[in-house]
């Protein structure tokens, strides 16, 4: 049997989910999240202290979210490219069906309105990224560049993706356009020429 307290906080969350990307921060007083959530003001609080607390827990939890969807399946791909395509198509189906999160993820990033504790706990979980950046740097198969920089142009470039995939409902037109964009995102970061090959190849090369 669902938990009756559990559920008021879930909508609580959702609700200011809504409220804060329509909104913004001081637009979203706790009052109105409680009266469009059902619950009272006081409920509110037992399980939020302030409304920094609140929009912290959420900024938490749709980042964790997001990574997790984003990374599914990368492990199963073999190669940098093929990874970095499984990272985009993920990003492209989570950031369309969830338009909502994808919005406050981006206005909320750089807020002052979240706690640094917040934000650093929320790209910790963005991690995998930075590492797979790094290993793709290590083998030359991405520009041997500043890793931080990679890692943010990419994100900015399938933020962009997924904001053109959202204009259409087209499914054929959808699925060209996220080929297109992905070529571009691979485009920016793949190493210029040749990648390098393992010594063991170019011996056989030889033979």
């Amino acid at each position: 049997m669902p938990d009756p307290g559990n559920e008021k906080q879930e909508a609580i969350l959702d609700t200011a989910l809504i409220l804060f990307t329509e909104r913004g921060f001081f637009g979203t007083p706790t009052s109105m999240i409680s009266k469009e959530a059902g619950v009272a003001t006081g409920t509110l609080f037992f399980y939020f202290k302030t409304k920094e607390d609140l929009i912290d827990t959420l900024y938490r939890r749709i980042k964790e979210e997001a990574a997790q969807a984003m990374c599914r399946g990368m492990d199963k791909e073999k190669g940098t490219k093929a990874r970095i395509r499984r990272l985009g198509i993920n990003a492209v189906e989570w950031g369309s069906q969830y338009p909502a999160k994808m919005k406050f993820m981006e206005q909320f990033a750089h807020s002052p309105f979240v706690s640094t504790t917040a934000q650093e706990e929320g790209m910790s979980h963005f991690l995998f990224l930075q590492d797979l950046v790094q290993e793709g740097i290590r083998e030359g198969a991405i520009r041997d560049l500043d890793p931080p920089l990679l890692f943010c142009m990419m994100a900015s470039s399938l933020s962009g993706l997924i904001a053109r995939v959202s204009m259409t409902d087209d499914p054929a037109e959808r699925g060209a356009i996220i080929e297109q964009g992905l070529d571009i995102v691979w485009n920016g970061l793949k190493a210029e020429g040749k990648t390098r090959v393992k010594s063991s190849t170019r011996k056989q090369g030889k033979e």
